[in-house]
């Protein structure tokens, strides 16, 4: 099983205004010379300013720091990242494609892939927040279609010129696309989501399924369900990646709403028995946030993973 690490949270809520650059750099090296596979960013636009209020059971006394919205584009700033590092994956966690138009990601993606040697993995997903798309002026509604056509719209332009594609939101003929990633026949695409909309979207149009927070029973129920999909699709389960979010709290444990343990949190011995219990589960990759405001303990918490899980 592979492991990577998501720095969006560190950054956002660890950097002061203005040195996200050398933080971001500062956790990348770390990764790489910590022996993971991979680091991830996530995408986010706008979102309302009375965040806590609207969501009291994401963000606010007890849930999630608010201040951790506020992340780096994650295009230009994996560009950096890729400068500084030479063999992490670079992943996306997700980019919220109904957010961005088809032809100018893939030329950025491409452009990254070509740039980092082929190490980009790009994570899709068709986003949740309906003011983050009312602020970009997008349709909430239609944002399901939208992702699918997004997604054809980036293989067909990463496959032979002149090629075309017919949608009700996207259209392309007779064009020359240029760089063509290095990855072939395109990176690996790779659908977030728990529900079941978004593992048909993983079978039919993905490489990969990237839920996030479930427990290893619900992993494998999903797992089972996506063997199901595959068979009536007439494609190999194994041809896709099962990977899966979830956060690191180190030394602190943390309840679902059930009163159980939330995974990866609590003694280390405990967070060691989680990993393995997902490795054995059939995870493929396996991606943690480290959402903490102090930096030094951040990083703390990275390489004391890696020295007693990783190496």
């Amino acid at each position: 099983m592979k492991i990577g690490v998501s720095a969006t949270f560190a950054v956002a809520l660890g950097a002061d205004p203005g040195n996200e650059g050398e933080y971001l750099q500062q956790i990348a090296r770390v990764l790489e010379d910590s022996g993971y596979d991979s680091i991830w960013l996530a995408d986010r636009t706008v979102y309302p300013v009375d965040l806590v209020g609207l969501y009291p059971d994401r963000w606010g006394p007890g849930q999630a720091d608010p201040q951790g919205q506020n992340v780096i584009e994650p295009l230009t700033s994996m560009s950096f990242v890729a400068g500084c590092t030479k063999t992490l994956k670079l992943g996306f966690s997700v980019l919220i494609l109904p957010l961005r138009h088809p032809v100018m990601n893939a030329k950025m993606i491409s452009t990254l892939d070509i740039l980092s040697g082929g190490r980009v993995i790009f994570g899709a997903g068709i986003g949740w927040m309906p003011e983050e798309f009312e602020g970009m002026s997008a349709d909430f509604h239609t944002r399901g279609r939208v992702t699918d056509e997004h997604i054809e719209m980036f293989k067909t332009l990463c496959g032979e010129d002149g090629a075309t594609y017919q949608g009700e939101h996207f259209q392309v003929s007779g064009k020359t696309f240029y760089p063509k990633p290095i990855q072939k026949p395109h990176p690996p695409i790779w659908i977030a989501g728990n529900s079941l909309a978004a593992i048909h979207r993983a079978v039919r149009h993905g490489d990969g399924w990237f839920p996030i927070g479930l427990r290893v029973e619900e992993l494998l129920e999903g797992k089972e369900t996506l063997k199901e999909i595959c068979e009536r699709e007439d494609r190999d389960p194994d041809s896709v990646t099962v990977a899966l979010s979830l956060s690191l709290r180190m030394g602190r444990s943390v309840s679902s709403p059930d009163g159980n343990r939330q995974p990866l949190s609590g003694a280390m011995f405990q967070i060691s028995d989680d990993v393995r219990r997902y490795e054995d589960a059939g995870l493929d990759h396996l991606v943690f946030s480290v959402p903490i405001a102090d930096p030094n303990i951040a990083l703390d918490s990275i390489k004391r993973f890696a020295d007693e899980i990783i190496r």
